[in-house]
């Protein structure tokens, strides 16, 4: 009896110690599970608030940094590019890249200059509106009222994705579309990309 006893005790023994190593070790990954489900960026309370625009009107949202040479595929901060025409309106464009804030990528952005304020259709440059307030470090926040075509793939040296339609929803002013309501907003609150003047187009 004694020694069915003792090797009992010794049972009771090990299988404490057992345990008390199962818990020693969940204990010990419990802080890299918990570091990874909060690994990702802490948005401002300013980014908070245009992602949660962008989010309501259906679109696809990145904010970052504006590149400047040597740290863009372009030679200028910002860059005019030349469009077909509609309606006898240029289509031009503006390309700009940013770094995400927040998935630290490089993407390239293409912006409707017909949606600048001060647009010309007779012009051959970037708005002075854009040139202005998207200048290189300057924090930008994009919403693209085309989420189901974007990010798209670029084949340039740094950014590798790109994104556009980051303007407003014609659909307000009565015209038929399929797109969301998109934007680009500065520090300040400024939207860039609202003027509704060629929405007929």
């Amino acid at each position: 009896m004694q020694m069915k006893s003792n090797r009992a005790r010794g049972s009771l023994t090990t299988g404490l110690r057992v345990v008390l190593l199962i818990g020693l070790a969940q204990t010990a990954v419990l802080p890299a599970q918990a570091q990874s489900n909060n690994s990702g960026p802490s948005l401002s309370a300013t980014a908070q608030q245009f992602q949660q625009q962008c989010s309501t009107a259906g679109g696809y949202f990145q904010y970052g940094t504006v590149n400047a040479p040597p740290n863009s595929d372009y030679s200028r901060v910002v860059n005019y590019k030349s469009g077909s025409k509609r309606k006898g309106i240029p289509l031009s464009h503006t390309h700009i890249e940013i770094t995400s804030a927040l998935d630290g990528n490089v993407y390239d952005v293409a912006i409707d200059n017909v949606f600048a304020k001060d647009y010309s259709k007779t012009a051959k440059s970037v708005p002075k509106s854009y040139a202005q307030a998207i200048t290189a470090n300057s924090t930008l926040y994009l919403c693209s009222g085309n989420p189901s075509k974007v990010p798209y793939s670029e084949n340039e040296n740094l950014a590798q994705q790109g994104f556009d339609w980051v303007h407003t929803n014609c659909a307000a002013s009565g015209y038929p579309s399929s797109f969301q309501n998109g934007f680009i907003s500065t520090d300040a609150g400024v939207n860039l990309t609202n003027s509704q003047k060629y929405c007929y187009l």
